[in-house]
């Protein structure tokens, strides 16, 4: 059986968020700061009482009592906890979770659209999505997976969501805990780079106020030049790597290091991280 959700009337709230961490702000700041939804149309439940009264205060959002108390009334519930506390959030979920009105939209990472099914029970609609922490700059890179029962008009609400912190792209649902591990975790890479580069560049004699800025607009550049350009990246770098010259030099140090490696390397174990998240939960 699949529900007709589309006839159901919302009785107060549109969107409700479980957990409000660092990333479930940065949509709930986008979405509000856009006003894609009002802010009479949003609750949360946040268990942490000092980081819920900072975000009613900060957004203006009603703050419920419980789990059941926000989920209840919303036709779309989004999932912003930590993956060890996932499960005993579900099981609570469970006892208000109407499957004619409510949606869940997750942002746990590593947690499939098919276990967070399983856990509610029956054809719930699940769609999973992996943003980023630029997301708080609304230059979010995220994807969307769908599950077995989600609606189109859920796919399209979920993409006009995320919208409002940046830009997304479709995977199937076989490819999050990889995407977890690429513009997921992606943002750490790039900055302990850049902290490197700065680090090089203090010890060479330049300020690090001159270095952090000389490093963010090359990156920043090179996003741009990447984003604007057709090239595979191997052609990329020969347009900065003069034979014999200095960029040169230094990919010779990369490669003699095996960087290539290392980067392959810690990208899967990242993967296979998220994989485990819901494997431990499972035992």
């Amino acid at each position: 059986m699949i529900f007709n959700r589309e006839v159901k009337i919302l009785k107060r709230y549109k969107v409700t968020f479980i957990g409000c961490g660092n990333m479930g702000e940065a949509i709930l700041k986008g979405i509000t700061a856009s006003g894609f939804i009002g802010n009479k149309s949003i609750t949360f439940y946040e268990v942490d009482k000092k980081r819920s009264e900072y975000i009613k205060n900060t957004y203006g959002i009603d703050m419920a009592g419980s789990i059941s108390e926000s989920a209840g009334n919303s036709e779309y519930i989004l999932l912003a906890v930590k993956p060890q506390n996932i499960k005993k959030v579900l099981m609570e979920l469970k006892k208000c979770f109407k499957q004619d009105i409510n949606s869940v939209i997750s942002i746990v990472a590593g947690i499939s659209t098919d276990f967070i099914e399983k856990s509610l029970g029956g054809q719930s609609s699940v769609i999973r999505v992996m943003p980023n922490a630029p997301a708080l700059f609304k230059s979010g890179m995220a994807t969307i997976s769908s599950g077995r029962y989600s609606t189109e008009r859920d796919r399209q609400f979920t993409g006009e969501l995320i919208k409002q912190t940046g830009k997304y792209i479709i995977i199937d649902g076989d490819l999050q805990n990889i995407s977890t591990a690429i513009n997921g975790s992606g943002p750490a890479y790039f900055f302990l780079f850049c902290k490197y580069i700065i680090e090089a560049a203090v010890k060479n004699g330049i300020s690090e106020d001159i270095a952090r800025r000389l490093v963010t607009e090359t990156m920043i550049g090179s996003g741009i030049m990447m984003n604007g350009s057709d090239l595979e990246m191997d052609e990329l770098i020969s347009k900065v790597a003069s034979p014999g010259g200095t960029t040169e030099k230094a990919l010779q140090v990369f490669a003699s290091r095996c960087l290539g490696d290392i980067v392959i390397e810690a990208v899967e174990d990242a993967a296979k991280r998220a994989k485990e998240l819901e494997e431990n939960l499972n035992k």
